[in-house]
């Protein structure tokens, strides 16, 4: 079956006659026959008396004919998903989702078009929780997700379901967003890392009474066509993890145990939430060496966004005066404390804002969120009934963006730019394509992939920078190495290949350079850096002395 959040029932069939041998292990079959009763005791191949006194009956059916249905297989799945899973709208349900679609500056009375209905499902996304609109903003494109789509020379289904990742200090609202997350999801489930297992979060393997074995499904099989959020995934075992590989990929789960042989599905949306391994994170080290997290895992999540719980006066004002609102029951929307940016976009020469300063206002404008239930019914109606497709000027923008991450304009070695890969590049089509069901639009427009890359950018620039501010392009990536790591590398190698006291030029250290991976537009200024600590002498040859 392919219902949302079920497993597959088992139930024995007799093929008797011309039937037998009509399809073959693998096949998926459709099976007409009739629900015939059985003594339980008869069926184990008892005889007797004492055989046929047992209350107990075991159904089966006797099939009358099977048609094999594997090269139908995709169609029929979605014909079903088609006549199956549409859910009914109240006349007044779609008359608020008509309204929240429509707003704009017609609907609110603006002068210009400044918000969107992506902006308020932002702002009313986990109300109580002041700024990180970004991340909001990634929260609301995970729940919408993007457009199925398959392969065209073998009909493979590539994955439209986004997944992120939030990694930040203690006590900046981490879980607070993933439970606002499930609320407003049609389907949802909630795990702690610390308590997850392989088997709790796939399928498990259970003996009956009668001696059969049975299936009972995990997290994410129970997460299906919804999202599953994942809370204290840094405490979960590395071999734990290993269970989310395919899940996250192939949008299943296949199992095979104990004569048990099974594929269930899992399309569902993976929300994690982590905290640094000693606590607070530490922007010397790069995100695979913040995290006890294995590596593979890391290259899946779409989005990866940092939360730092820094020092700002203007911050800590809005959330010391959101908090005591709150415990004030006064309105949680006013806005003491909070900027004005509505002179700064009224001066604003260019048609488009960006995405950052939209959310600002609209958080500002718009003083009391969207009811949960609206905001409940506006996604599920989206991701039901709008399957957005690329347009060519979002294509463009897109592979725009991907090709000067690939390939920097300015003049740097290709080993030095940013590690992105396709699978990010599949990741921003998702993206566009949730952004334009934001809008209940049927093509991704210019605008939306423009929003995706102001977002993308600002996830990439938070994984690169380093402790001083500067970016760091060989930290990216599911592998990404930090400056302190490399320069360690190099200096051991220095020790090991010249040896202490010893003469270099400077050809020799680049080629130890190369050696260890390391930029050569790193190059010299690591140079200076072992040069500051003493290890590395000048000499008046213009070489380098090894200082012991």
């Amino acid at each position: 079956t392919s219902h949302a959040g079920r497993t597959p029932r088992q139930m024995e069939v007799l093929l008797e006659h011309e039937l037998v041998d009509l399809c073959r292990p693998g096949d998926v079959v459709m099976v007409a026959g009739t629900v015939q009763a059985i003594n339980s005791a008869v069926a184990a191949g008892k005889m007797g008396k004492r055989a046929l006194e047992t209350s107990t009956y075991k159904l089966y059916i006797l099939a009358h004919s099977i048609t094999t249905m594997s090269e139908r297989r995709d169609q029929n799945q979605n014909r079903k998903r088609e006549q199956e899973g549409t859910a009914v709208y109240t006349q007044q349900q779609l008359q608020s989702i008509t309204q929240l679609c429509h707003a704009d500056h017609r609907y609110l009375g603006m002068m210009e078009r400044r918000a969107f209905p992506f902006d308020l499902l932002v702002r009313s996304l986990c109300p109580s929780i002041i700024g990180h609109e970004m991340v909001k903003a990634g929260i609301v494109l995970c729940l919408l997700g993007g457009t199925t789509s398959t392969t065209a020379d073998r009909g493979n289904q590539i994955r439209s379901n986004s997944h992120i990742l939030i990694v930040g200090d203690p006590g900046m609202g981490k879980s607070q967003m993933l439970l606002a997350a499930t609320q407003v999801a049609s389907r949802s489930v909630f795990v702690g890392g610390n308590t997850a297992s392989t088997t709790g979060l796939t399928v498990s393997l259970t003996k009956e009474a009668g001696g059969e074995t049975g299936i009972e499904a995990g997290a994410l099989v129970l997460a299906d066509q919804g999202i599953c959020c994942l809370d204290e995934f840094d405490k979960m075992a590395k071999s734990h993890q290993d269970g989310l590989l395919e899940a996250m990929e192939q949008q299943q789960i296949s199992i095979a145990k104990a004569g048990v042989v099974a594929s269930l599905p899992a399309r569902c949306s993976v929300l994690a939430a982590a905290n640094p391994k000693h606590g607070s994170y530490n922007m010397s080290k790069s995100v695979a060496e913040n995290l006890n997290m294995a590596t593979p895992i890391l290259s899946r999540f779409d989005l990866v966004f940092i939360l730092r719980d820094r020092a700002d006066k203007y911050q800590d004002h809005m959330v010391a005066t959101n908090i005591m609102n709150l415990h004030r029951r006064e309105k949680s929307g006013s806005s003491t404390g909070r900027r004005d940016v509505s002179s700064s976009l009224q001066h604003n020469p260019q048609k488009r804002l960006a995405l950052k300063d939209r959310l600002e206002w609209v958080a500002q404008f718009q003083k009391q969120p969207l009811p949960a239930d609206l905001v409940r019914d506006y996604i599920a109606y989206a991701r039901e009934h709008c399957k957005p497709k690329l347009s060519q000027e979002a294509a463009v923008v897109l592979k725009e963006y991907f090709m000067t991450l690939r390939h920097p304009t300015d003049g740097r070695n290709r080993r030095d730019s940013v590690p992105i890969t396709t699978r990010q590049l599949e990741a921003m089509i998702r993206l566009s394509q949730a952004r334009a069901k934001a809008c209940l639009r049927e093509y991704v427009l210019e605008e939306d992939a423009l929003d995706i890359v102001e977002l993308m950018t600002s996830s990439v620039e938070e994984i690169h920078k380093d402790a001083e501010g500067n970016m760091d392009r060989s930290r990216g990536g599911a592998g990404g190495k930090s400056k302190r790591k490399i320069k360690k590398a190099f200096v051991n190698e220095v020790y090991r290949i010249i040896g202490s006291g010893s003469e270099c030029t400077e050809e020799d250290l680049r080629r130890i350079a190369v050696k260890v991976n390391c930029g050569l537009g790193d190059f010299a200024g690591m140079v200076e850096d072992i040069r500051d600590e003493g290890i590395l002498m000048r000499t008046p040859s213009g070489g380098y002395r090894v200082v012991s």
